[in-house]
């Protein structure tokens, strides 16, 4: 049984007194009402049906019933009628008379002795609840591009949803009572309001006129642009002023997620479906995996509000493969070009001659830099635009790599061939062995990018390159020095007063010195290698079995001599700063077997000498023991057998540094 409201229903079109007789006076002045709120609300109401019928449905039922106040008392303000509500946009209350109506007209409709007065303000009910409903939705469907005052408009008119859900419920219990329940109800305005929003949404996403930002943008980039733009500031708009229109259960700002994401999805799909150029198949992507996740659903504002995980991808997987695919297959022909180019410009400039630019002291090139940047510049608009193809776009970058690192060892490797034509060819080996140091750099500290066997891979090619060019820079000390080192672990240098080695590293301190024009951490790469040469060179004369002496005397004279270098050396790269401190003790260590005379003795150091340099070899052992030729064969046997009696610790040691095998015995 439907509950009577208290008191007097106010309204302009229908009250609990209609049926009873009107005051001419009254009806003239309802009448002229009326028509005036009609004319107000005639460009809101549905055009059609009913905008014809309210015109002549309305005088019939629109009249003011107010409160009869006496003189000059006070009284509370007096109600409002229902056109006056809808023109204040008071939709809550409203609608709440139509329902209060709803009511009673249903609570008397069976009694009524005048069935056709009752048919007559039901029609009429129904076609307020048109009015009603068409500005119930319109304020709904506006709901992002309201403010301000205005957002009372749109709270009053979402109470309205509750209170039409809250009649719907009574209405279907009496049913369940009684069978009646009038012909509009249900009214569903829950299931409406999905639906309308929905609507609201792809009309929002399909009128978008022009926006800044967009002018210097393809076609495509601009329609995109602008629907990511509209996303933005209407998701925007929802959280800062929607979502207190409406109760927490609506859920309202995930509510226009779902439904701003659903129409961007289709819209962006469309545009794929006829095909891209690399330009915009690069710029969809990018509002894919990264504007849209980063700019939009991860802003400081919406983040909190909004699930944009539940939201998904905004373009079918299978969509996404085929453009992630296009992208990596465009991006390697243009990487490959980049790289080229970025070595070529330097390449013309050494043929023509160039000696390059010294910064700091230092020879300098670009090439490393120019080549790192580029590739950094792939990856990081790789990491943005793709995901299932990023592992593969990364082996494209490191093939590319790879191959300009081949093409740079072999015209490093030309250009030292043709060196006699090329005066600036040690200043470019200088200036690129820097270029070398950067690339080992970037490849070894880039661990989560690339894969460890592309690494690998272009780490191998480069260290051909840098023993290329620190091979041709040695070779510019080694080679004036040729002369001298034949002098060395001779009788000439054993009796001659000559200062063989102050000779030779006079002429090597020359070339140390030209050679600080190289950065700091190429000039001490270079150091280390000289100094290992020159420790190796002295090694191979010893190796060599140009000298046998028979007395005590003489070797230990020799042993002395070979300290004695081996103190200048020491001093000449310490003076450099060279980090090869291990170098120090290895000609001591070979001077002191020479030295030694007792065969126990030189069993125990021969077995020092081995356990500290493992890939000492027999030869290496017999081409030193064939200086002392005071030494019975059979005590050489003895000490030979502790190379064959220490081979398999030798084989478990790991820590010691590898020498004798870069010393070639013939």
């Amino acid at each position: 049984m439907f509950v009577e409201p208290t008191g007097e229903i106010r309204m302009g079109t229908l009250t609990a007194e209609t049926t009873n007789a009107r005051d001419s006076a009254g009806d003239a002045l309802a009448k002229d009402q009326a028509m005036e709120q009609l004319d107000d609300l005639s460009t809101k109401n549905k055009p059609g049906k009913c905008k014809k019928n309210l015109k002549g449905k309305i005088l019939g039922w629109t009249r003011k019933i107010r409160p009869k106040t006496k003189p000059n008392s006070d009284s509370s303000p007096q109600a409002l009628t229902f056109e006056e509500y809808l023109k204040l946009r008071r939709i809550s209350e409203a609608g709440q008379q139509l329902i209060s109506l709803e009511e009673k007209l249903y609570r008397y409709a069976d009694g009524s002795e005048n069935q056709e007065e009752a048919l007559k303000e039901e029609e009429e009910l129904k076609l307020a609840y048109e009015t009603f409903t068409q500005d119930l939705w319109t304020t709904i469907a506006a709901g992002v591009t309201l403010s301000g005052e205005e957002l009372k408009r749109l709270a009053s008119a979402v109470r309205s949803i509750e209170q039409e859900e809250e009649r719907d419920k009574k209405c279907l219990e009496e049913k369940e009572r009684n069978g009646r329940i009038p012909q509009w109800r249900p009214r569903e305005c829950r299931k409406e309001l999905d639906t309308v929003l929905q609507k609201a949404v792809e009309q929002r996403m399909e009128d978008i006129l022009e926006v800044m930002g967009a002018e210097n943008l393809s076609s495509i980039k601009q329609d995109i642009f602008k629907m990511g733009k509209r996303v933005k500031e209407d998701l925007l708009s929802v959280v800062m002023n929607v979502k207190s229109c409406y109760p927490e259960g609506y859920d309202i700002c995930n509510v226009y997620a779902k439904l701003y994401h659903i129409a961007f999805s289709s819209q962006l799909k469309k545009i794929t479906e006829f095909g891209l150029g690399q330009e915009d198949c690069t710029y969809v992507l990018g509002w894919v995996h990264n504007y849209y996740q980063n700019d939009i659903l991860k802003h400081r504002d919406l983040e909190k509000e909004i699930d944009g995980k539940s939201l998904g991808s905004l373009l079918p997987e299978d969509v996404i493969k085929q453009l992630e695919s296009q992208y990596v297959s465009s991006r390697e022909s243009e990487i490959k070009q980049w790289l080229s180019k970025a070595v070529g410009n330097e390449v013309t400039k050494w043929m023509e001659g160039e000696i390059p630019e010294q910064m700091d002291g230092f020879y300098n090139s670009e090439i490393a830099i120019d080549v790192i940047q580029s590739i950094v510049g792939a990856v990081k608009e790789a990491k943005e635009m793709l995901d299932e193809e990023f592992g593969n776009m990364m082996h494209v970058v490191m093939w590319a790599l790879q191959e300009l690192l081949e093409r740079y060892k072999k015209t490093l490797e030309d250009f030292i061939k043709d060196k006699e034509k090329h005066k600036n060819c040690a200043a470019v080996i200088k200036a690129n062995m820097f270029n070398c140091k950067q690339f080992r750099d970037y490849i070894e500290k880039t661990n989560d990018t690339f894969e460890a066997e592309d690494k690998e891979k272009c780490l191998s090619v480069l260290s051909g390159l840098e023993d290329t060019g620190y091979r041709y820079l040695a070779d510019l000390m080694h080679l004036p020095l040729k002369p001298y080192y034949k002098v060395l672990i001779t009788q000439e240098w054993l009796t001659s007063s000559k200062p063989v080695m102050d000779n030779i590293l006079h002429l090597a301190e020359k070339h140390i010195q030209e050679f600080r024009k190289m950065k700091p951490c190429c000039f001490q790469e270079l150091l280390k290698r000289l100094h290992f040469e020159v420790i190796a060179e002295y090694s191979k004369r010893i190796m060599k079995k140009k000298i046998k002496l028979k007395s005590e005397q003489q070797q230990t004279a020799m042993a002395e001599k070979i300290c004695d270098d081996n103190r200048k050396i020491q001093e000449l790269f310490t003076r450099y700063e060279s980090k090869e401190d291990w170098l120090h003790d290895v000609l001591p260590k070979v001077a002191e077997v020479i030295k030694l005379q007792d065969p126990s003795m030189i069993v125990l150091e021969t077995a020092t000498l081995v356990r500290d340099y493992p890939d000492i070899s027999e030869k290496h052992l017999s081409a030193l023991l064939h200086i002392k030729a005071n030494l019975p064969s059979k005590d050489v046997k003895s000490i030979k057998k502790v190379l064959q009696m220490k081979k398999e610790d030798l084989n478990s040691c790991h820590s010691a540094k590898s020498f004798f095998t870069l010393v070639p015995v013939r």
